[in-house]
């Protein structure tokens, strides 16, 4: 595999939990545990600054690949729900914790790793003493008819729906479509071409197109049967999320509007809204001193007042 240039520094972990073999990447030795989850269409290796900063501030920092995620293994039952993520949090968490003999767990996740987050919380409220979300906000299905043009921005999501065709757009013209997505939803980014051959090849390899696309049938499929019915849940109605949260969204995120991150309090019971300028969807790789800061102070000594 290529050099890495945004997660040159870490050791290997294979990790078994919630019957799922994890390749991990890991960070420090701290008495807390920082576990990181990438989203899509990305890596483990994405979370390279943030293991850098959060060992530095006494974490052992953890980011594995996501279930389906090569070299991490398909999910046993082929679930890719949301639930499912959010039971692989709290079983790594455990697993994690009893290796490392940490005291307590934080959890940060970005895009797919933040809808882990909240998934988490609503799997066991206590697994985590504090989190950090993304670039997704909470309740997303229920934001949907609130600001239509998200029914547009999310138009990857409605085509990763379709049978087979969805297989062959992410492999042409070797995986161009995931160029795409970078630029489009962080438009003022110029990324690392070394992370983007790592996701490539995360992508080229065993079945992890098909995996990261089930994530979408099995969650993202709801969502569109609701909105096609018209009875999108109201957000009130979104199950509340009790671990206090800090919620980061970029600026000029061209993935996910950041107006949808207006309501977050309205779900979560204790939380922070930070949006980055000059940022888009990986915000955490665009601005990384910027958002490691603020989720730093977070996770350590609550909220910054900056």
């Amino acid at each position: 595999m290529s050099s890495d240039p945004v997660a040159p520094q870490h050791r290997d972990r294979r990790v078994e939990a919630n019957g799922v073999t994890f390749e991990c990447l890991v960070a420090g030795d701290g008495d807390r545990l920082a576990l990181c989850l990438h989203g899509f269409p990305d890596d483990a290796g994405s979370m390279g600054p943030l293991l850098s900063r959060l060992a530095d501030a006494g974490f052992t920092a953890v980011a594995p690949y996501m279930r389906g995620y090569a070299p991490t293994g398909p999910a046993p039952d082929g679930d890719y729900s949301a639930r499912a993520l959010g039971a692989d949090a709290v079983a790594l968490a455990d697993a994690l914790g009893d290796e490392f003999e940490t005291e307590d767990a934080v959890l940060v996740g970005h895009d797919w790793g933040a809808v882990a987050a909240y998934a988490a919380d609503w799997t066991d409220p206590d697994a985590f003493t504090r989190m950090a979300s993304l670039a997704v906000p909470p309740g997303f299905d229920a934001l949907l008819l609130r600001y239509p043009r998200q029914i547009l921005r999310s138009w990857y999501m409605w085509f990763f729906q379709l049978p087979d065709v969805p297989e062959r757009a992410l492999r042409w013209r070797e995986f161009a479509l995931l160029e795409l997505l970078w630029g489009t939803w962080s438009p003022g980014w110029d990324y690392p071409p070394e992370r983007m051959e790592h996701v490539k090849e995360t992508f080229a390899t065993g079945d992890t197109v098909e995996h990261a696309l089930e994530y979408y049938r099995d969650t993202v499929g709801s969502s569109l049967r609701s909105l096609v019915s018209g009875e999108v849940p109201d957000l009130e109605d979104v199950p509340p999320i009790r671990t206090p949260t800090l919620v980061v969204t970029g600026a000029d995120d061209g993935c996910m509007g950041t107006e949808l991150f207006d309501h977050a309090d309205v779900v979560i019971e204790e939380c922070r809204v930070v949006r980055v300028r000059d940022a888009g969807h990986f915000v955490h790789l665009e601005r990384p001193d910027v958002v490691g800061d603020e989720i730093v102070a977070w996770l350590t000594d609550g909220q910054n007042d900056r």
